[in-house]
């Protein structure tokens, strides 16, 4: 076995103020948060101790790896990818878990310390912390590693925390999504495993979201990292926003991606069973608590966020994205930099 390469990037804890910041959002953790790399990214601190193992994954020539920053239509993309890969059998994914077809690498590292008996009944019916139980035993990129191939694997990680191989080796699909309704986003899932027992405002989670202080943030800097990788042969980069306006033509453009030839009509049919109203009645798919307010596929929407913002948060919002994308060729398809500078 090869020695292990060591972390080309440092982890530090983040500041006792902006620990303060994230733990009014997020329940269960008593370690202080850490910071990753030169980009900061922000991750709970049971990280520190398996990020060295998570940079000397082995990764495989037939693997595929859907990676994204939460709530970026990463279920979506991963339902549509399995489905591609096995020949559109759409039987066998209605009986089996997409969790189990489509596993998470650092799923162990975002257990909470304590308070986990108070929700774990919530966090084990949701398709993010499915297998939790398991992990506890076994490490979840342990189990990638003895799952036979080829596998398909998915991450919140953003490339420069993952095998320096990665691009190399295997092909891998990434999808951004405007910030902003990402934002909405994650506050609703954390709303949907805590119930009860969540403290945070949805404020609070605006405020930590500006600051790059909610887990898997800085989140420009994780789309840009592929944004700059987008012409390599073995990655592939969707906007969120491009699959809402026209699944097919993406769906065919991924389907080219993994070297799968499917007809038009095949195409659209894997479209039908990816639209939102099939994904929440999919209860392989949409592993939601059982509260129905708030549903793990929510609304599969562009510009919800302007329902939620007042025009304090809008103004910051544009701040925000221009400060992030500044100097970036980095643009989302909702959000025109040229005209938003001009209005301020």
């Amino acid at each position: 076995m090869a020695p292990l390469l060591e972390l080309p990037y440092d982890i530090r804890n983040v500041t006792p103020e902006e620990d303060k910041i994230i733990k009014k959002c997020l329940i269960g953790y008593t370690k202080p948060f850490v910071k990753c790399g030169k980009a900061g990214y922000v991750l709970p601190g049971a990280f520190k101790k398996q990020a060295e193992v998570i940079y000397n994954f082995q990764v495989r020539p037939d693997d595929i790896w859907v990676i994204t920053y939460p709530r970026s239509g990463t279920t979506w993309t991963q339902e549509m990818v399995w489905l591609l890969e096995n020949d559109l059998d759409f039987e066998s994914a209605k009986r089996t878990p997409l969790y189990e077809r489509f596993p998470m690498l650092e799923l162990t590292t975002q257990i909470p310390e304590v308070a986990f008996e108070l929700i774990k009944i919530n966090f084990l019916n949701l398709a993010h912390f499915q297998g939790l139980n398991h992990g506890v035993k076994c490490p979840s990129w342990k189990s990638l590693e003895k799952a036979p191939s080829p596998r398909l694997i998915k991450t919140h990680l953003p490339l420069s925390l993952l095998p320096p191989n990665l691009l190399k080796t295997a092909k891998v699909i990434y999808v951004a999504r405007d910030p902003r309704d990402c934002m909405v986003s994650v506050y609703y899932l954390h709303k949907m495993v805590a119930k009860s027992l969540m403290r945070g405002t949805f404020s609070q989670f605006w405020e930590a979201f500006r600051r790059d202080l909610l887990p898997w943030m800085p989140i420009i800097s994780h789309a840009n990292e592929a944004w700059e990788q987008r012409n390599h042969p073995n990655l592939h980069f969707m906007f969120y926003e491009d699959m809402l306006q026209d699944l097919p033509k993406m769906i065919h453009g991924v389907s080219a991606f993994l070297n799968r030839d499917y007809t038009d009509e095949q195409i659209n049919k894997l479209a039908e069973h990816l639209t939102f109203s099939n994904l929440k009645k999919n209860k392989n798919v949409n592993n939601t608590t059982g509260d129905s307010e708030v549903q793990f596929i929510r609304k599969g929407e562009a510009g919800g966020w302007r329902t939620h913002f007042d025009a304090k948060m809008e103004l910051q919002a544009e701040e925000y994205l221009n400060d992030r994308l500044r100097g970036l060729t980095l643009r989302y398809p909702t959000f025109d930099t040229d005209e938003e500078w001009s209005r301020l």
